[in-house]
């Protein structure tokens, strides 16, 4: 792997994680057009996929203070949306994550591959496109405090099913937290939350497939980590301000060609 090919891998990866556009369905895509990642690409995959989870750690880093310092009862200075009720949003988190597990582990038993074909990327390219269209408008602004068990549950639930390639988790999480009636900033920072534990267990999961495999040379793993957690961190910013002032729906207008032109090429590839 160039450096060249490093950088393009990691701003790719940075972006969509992030952004509502399914960085699996890319994926999919991505070996569908150009051919299958070798294991030296899969454990790049893996360390990319830990810079993103960096770029979470350093952007909420008031966030995360103020969850950690409240849940043990320690003072907190104000600034975080969570102060108050760090506890009750721990276990949110934790809650949430349980069905995202148990439905992870599941999809992971009947085989990745079995989901990842074109035609179906394409029909979840369309259907998140649909998702993030119903975000548009909505004047329920639930707080972190009014925040119920049974939210975190159906957004865990909802996480569990983004695994799908195609339906993007960071659309369809801060959709549904919309849906619910959460404030929208609020939506957000909780599906960047949440992300958190999903990205590092299924990350686990690909560490066990490519421990002992033959690797780049470190400079090369670096980079790309580098810029993968630089391009996730501007990535963050434009969700959350794009969440705030009721732009999210936009990215429908990126889905919907996209399925239908996956979905063309299907159709009329020789």
């Amino acid at each position: 792997m160039t450096h060249i090919e490093a950088i393009v891998l990691a701003i790719i990866q940075g972006l969509t994680e992030f952004l509502p556009v399914s960085s699996s369905g890319h994926l999919v895509m991505a070996q569908h057009w150009f051919g299958q990642f070798s294991e030296e690409n899969l454990l790049y995959d893996v360390m990319l996929h830990m810079a993103t989870v960096t770029a979470i750690l350093l952007y909420f880093r008031q966030d995360l203070l103020t969850l950690g310092k409240g849940y043990v009862g320690w003072p907190t200075e104000p600034g975080s949306m969570f102060q108050g009720c760090e506890q009750q949003t721990i276990h949110n988190v934790l809650i949430a994550s349980v069905p995202t597990a148990i439905i992870g582990l599941g999809v992971k038993s009947i085989g990745f591959a079995t989901l990842a074909t074109p035609w179906l990327v394409a029909v979840m390219f369309l259907v998140t496109g649909v998702i993030l269209w119903g975000t548009r408008g909505g004047t329920a602004a639930r707080t972190a405090k009014e925040m119920r068990p049974w939210d975190a549950l159906v957004i865990g639930l909802i996480q569990g099913v983004a695994v799908l390639p195609g339906i993007s988790r960071s659309g369809s999480t801060i959709a549904g937290g919309i849906f619910l009636g959460l404030d929208r900033e609020l939506a957000a920072r909780f599906s960047l939350l949440i992300s958190m534990p999903a990205i590092v267990g299924a990350t686990l999961l690909e560490v066990m497939k490519v421990w002992g495999q033959p690797h780049e040379a470190l400079g090369t793993y670096m980079l790309g980590m580098g810029v993968a957690a630089l391009v996730g961190y501007w990535s963050i910013g434009v969700i959350l301000r794009l969440v705030r002032h009721n732009h999210f729906y936009l990215f429908s207008y990126y889905l919907w060609p996209l399925g239908i032109g996956i979905l063309l090429w299907g159709a009329f590839k020789p």
